[in-house]
């Protein structure tokens, strides 16, 4: 991949750019305004949660009605699954596109997902025409570093909140999952980078942090975010309407000796890198709004060692056994797919899904992940920058 240091000397083309409110901090401003001081924007790509982040999960943007100068907006997620994908027309009209936008380091976080598409409809417009934009993205640092959690999606169970061979916690920044993308799928589109440090300081994670998304307000929620996003698939509330989503979780029915004996399992996992601090919650909105949660926080001593994901299927299957009657799947239209439940598209591989439903013992699991985990590592080392 070649790297650009100065967007000026693109001076004169005509951008689009994938982005919001995440791209903070060049010049103490958001990039989408500061670039336009050396390239012509001509189309802002729209991500879900919206330029601000100020839709909560699977709502559209297509009201939001946004003006920004005589620039075109063109919303990546819309009232149905064919807004994902950009329109020919728009990307055909572009000289380069800019993606600069930060990432949580999972797999489910859709804004990768949708710079994926742009991808795809780049590479098809250059093998129909012979012509295609520039693809250039903004790379900026994995919060959560370059661990790896989880097994490759299964293409069966490919959609927006995961795009197929992909883990769960990937350990790639943006321009490296990207390229990933190029080269496993031979899209054959030009790439090229912005280091990091040119466009905002490498320490932006810790220093400037900007929510991404209304519910990731921290760094510290990227580190639980690989596990507990499995919760959108079930019936517990994974803290939407609190002020520490996906770290605070639980439901109304965890209560009586079936809690008793989960918390018992519980306090037994992972001990030396978690902390589980029994808590009641009132949602505010989302699952739950306006009643009594039992339930945890989900403090993390070291964040190095914490395997997210297993802790959160580990929880999952206990609960499943202990609370039979109460628990449950979620059902019905996820993420504009209703052919497969949410907690399969989540989870992505039938391995997972078998221990969900007690089919195999920890130890297996372990291993199996243990495995994978060091597959997808050293298959992507050229994809670290």
């Amino acid at each position: 991949m070649k790297f650009i240091k100065n967007l000026k000397k693109l001076s004169g083309c005509s951008a689009g750019i994938l982005t919001n409110q995440s791209a903070f901090g060049w010049n103490k401003n958001y990039h989408f305004i500061s670039f336009g001081e050396d390239i012509k924007i001509d189309t802002l790509f729209l991500p879900e949660h919206g330029l601000f982040a100020e839709l909560q999960d699977q709502v559209s943007g297509s009201e939001l009605g946004y003006m920004f100068g005589d620039c075109n907006i063109v919303n990546l997620y819309g009232d149905n699954e064919e807004s994902l994908v950009p329109p020919r027309d728009v990307l055909q009209r572009l000289d380069i596109i800019v993606i600069d936008i930060r990432d949580v380091g999972s797999r489910y976080y859709t804004f990768l997902t949708t710079a994926y598409y742009i991808l795809e409809g780049v590479s098809k417009l250059k093998k129909e025409t012979g012509k295609a934009p520039l693809f250039i993205v903004v790379d900026s640092p994995n919060p959560i570093g370059d661990k790896v959690e989880g097994s490759p999606l299964a293409a069966e169970f490919e959609s927006f909140v995961g795009v197929r061979s992909v883990p769960h916690r990937h350990g790639l920044s943006p321009a490296g999952l990207l390229n990933y993308y190029n080269e496993t799928f031979d899209l054959k589109v030009e790439i090229a980078g912005i280091p990091i440090g040119v466009y905002h300081p490498k320490s932006y994670q810790t220093l400037l942090w900007v929510p991404p998304s209304p519910n990731i307000p921290t760094q510290n929620t990227c580190y639980v975010y690989p596990g507990q996003c499995l919760l959108e698939g079930t019936n517990l509330s994974e803290g939407r309407g609190t002020t520490k989503p996906f770290e605070t979780f639980g439901a109304p029915y965890l209560k009586g000796k079936a809690k008793d004996e989960l918390d018992k399992r519980l306090k037994a996992h992972q001990t030396t890198t978690v902390i589980l601090r029994p808590l009641r919650f009132l949602p505010t909105f989302h699952k739950f709004k306006d009643q009594i949660c039992e339930g945890y926080q989900l403090l993390i001593e070291n964040p190095k060692k914490f395997h997210s994901l297993y802790f959160t299927l580990f929880f999952l299957k206990n609960l499943k056994e202990l609370f039979p009657d109460e628990f449950q799947y979620l059902k019905g239209v996820y993420e504009f797919r209703s052919d497969k439940p949410a907690i399969e598209l989540l989870a992505g591989d039938t391995k997972l899904l078998q221990y969900l439903d007690g089919g195999i013992p920890d130890s297996e699991l372990v291993s199996y992940l243990e495995n994978e985990e060091k597959n997808w590592f050293l298959a992507t080392k050229r994809f670290r920058y």
